[in-house]
């Protein structure tokens, strides 16, 4: 009798032990595939929303849910996403020291892209059936008299392991979550030099844990700065079975004349192209072919009123390189009427303030390969990093202000995101309107195609240091046609084409055209 009870009460026991175990594993297991470090891009399309995120374990099932209603996405009834293929790298991938030499294990990165969304409209999303809710904004369509506010900054990193380096971060991760969640900021830019990482995944994973609260609820976009993309070739920086630069170039751009180093501690754009798809990154990296975009390195997208385009200062821009080539093509094939502001991204700065020597040589070089390309595409804003501190040009050209409705363009840096801040000399060149040696950022309200509001907010005060108006007087001599006279015009020459009639010129329809849709 005692002998059937002990076993009984084992058996119990073995059971109990292992419905124990079996529940803590599937704990753990559910804990390894909870989704982190969710960030949104654009894809070009503003019908479509990327999501990204990371998994501890690999082959987690990784399925999204999204809707334009709460409410049925709570009950389960959203439109089925599925990730795309899981995306890994390790030291193998690298480029160089130090980031060849970290454990990148419990790294599983996740995509997948969002499809007939509304524009301009809010939805909804989860990933996994207990993931936490988030919500966004669809982009906004092409559209001349179409408004946004976006949020622009460089060189941030991360103040948990780097708090002597990057001590604003904190503050600037503070101000841009409220700004997204609290006042509905439409999209960031991040112009380059973004966690200072050198590789090493636990500061990755810091800095992408820091920005996931807003950067879930609104698109995320990055350029490439020397902290991303910079390394060396040599016996002294290389390791056996290194890695392939992912931009497609067989060596690093050190000209000269530059300062370019191994900034990237041998990252050489691995991890940001793996964690951040921009817009064309399907023909982008090592894939892309001629006059393509080489996302994340070059690229372009539009929102409302606004072409953005966007470049890697850490690549070859002189005169037939692959991408000025590109960038040359990307500027003229801009519809300006569509999208009547032209905005380009870039990490180093063309106008450098004193007294930073070596970035005003690279500045001059580029104002050599860039300047004249962009007045002659009429670009009206220029937003770069790189340099430590906050400043804003006149509008400028040949380093000389000039009127707007004549030339040039308005310069900002934007390098003082959170690391620790440069000097700005008193005495500054006569194009120079604003700086300051602040944490901060931009903070841009495009009104419409014709006028755009630029703010620099202290990230610590949350307070606006300098603004400027912008107005698109260039846009003035553009002869451009709303919509509704478009359509009328292209369907009055069809009928004249249909009925056999006499091809009329277009000044010939115009006589036509009833006074009222004149734009």
């Amino acid at each position: 009798m005692k002998s059937a009870l002990y076993i009984s009460l084992s058996v119990a026991w073995l059971l109990l032990t292992w419905r124990s175990a079996t529940i803590a594993a599937q704990a753990e297991d559910n804990r390894s595939c909870r989704p982190l470090q969710i960030h949104l891009a654009l894809t070009g399309d503003p019908t479509e929303m990327r999501v990204m995120w990371k998994t501890k374990k690999k082959g987690c099932r990784s399925a999204l849910q999204y809707s334009k209603h709460l409410e049925l996405l709570m009950a389960g009834n959203g439109i089925l996403a599925r990730s795309d293929a899981e995306e890994t790298y390790g030291p193998e991938d690298m480029c160089g020291s130090p980031a060849s030499g970290f454990d990148f294990s419990h790294l599983h990165l996740h995509s997948t892209v969002l499809t007939d969304l509304d524009p301009g409209q809010v939805h909804h999303y989860r990933i996994g059936e207990d993931g936490d809710t988030h919500h966004f904004t669809a982009a906004q369509a092409p559209d001349p008299r179409g408004g946004m506010t976006f949020l622009v900054f460089g060189d941030m990193g991360e103040s948990e392991h780097h708090r002597a380096k990057s001590p604003g971060a904190h503050y600037t991760a503070t101000q841009l979550k409220s700004e997204v969640l609290d006042h509905n900021a439409d999209m960031l830019l991040h112009i380059g030099d973004i966690s200072y990482a050198n590789g090493d995944p636990k500061i990755w994973d810091t800095f992408m844990d820091q920005i996931e609260p807003y950067a879930a609820a609104a698109p995320y976009m990055i350029g490439i700065g020397n902290h991303e993309y910079d390394y060396r070739t040599g016996k002294e920086h290389h390791h056996e079975g290194a890695g392939s630069d992912p931009s497609g170039e067989d060596k690093p751009y050190d000209p000269d004349w530059g300062n370019y180093g191994n900034d990237s501690g041998g990252e050489c754009g691995v991890t940001v192209s793996k964690r951040f798809k921009m817009p064309g990154y399907h023909s982008g990296a090592a894939n892309h072919h001629e006059h393509e975009a080489n996302s994340p390195f070059w690229y372009s997208f539009e929102y409302g009123s606004v072409h953005f385009t966007i470049i890697s200062t850490e690549h070859d821009l002189s005169h037939g390189s692959e991408q000025n080539k590109w960038l040359r093509q990307d500027l003229e094939s801009v519809d300006r009427c569509t999208t009547p502001w032209l905005i380009v991204g870039m990490h180093r700065p063309m106008y450098v303030v004193f007294p930073h020597k070596s970035n005003r040589v690279v500045g001059r070089h580029m104002r050599g390969f860039l300047e004249e390309l962009f007045d002659a595409n009429e670009v009206d804003m220029v937003l770069s990093g790189h340099v430590h501190a906050y400043a804003r040009t006149c509008n400028v050209y040949d380093e000389r202000c000039v009127d707007s409705g004549s030339g040039g363009m308005t310069h900002v840096t934007l390098g003082c995101g959170g690391r620790k801040l440069s000097d700005v000399e008193h005495e500054q060149p006569e194009w120079l309107d604003s700086a300051a040696r602040e944490w901060g950022y931009g903070r841009v309200q495009v009104v419409d195609g014709q006028e755009m509001l630029f703010e620099f907010v202290e990230s610590e005060t949350g307070e606006v240091f300098d603004s400027v108006r912008l107005e698109n007087s260039r846009s003035r001599s553009r002869t451009c046609l709303d919509g509704e006279l478009r359509d009328w015009l292209l369907q009055e020459a069809w009928m004249h084409d249909l009925h056999g009639a006499p091809a009329m010129h277009l000044h010939s329809i115009w006589d036509l055209a009833p006074s009222n849709l004149y734009h």
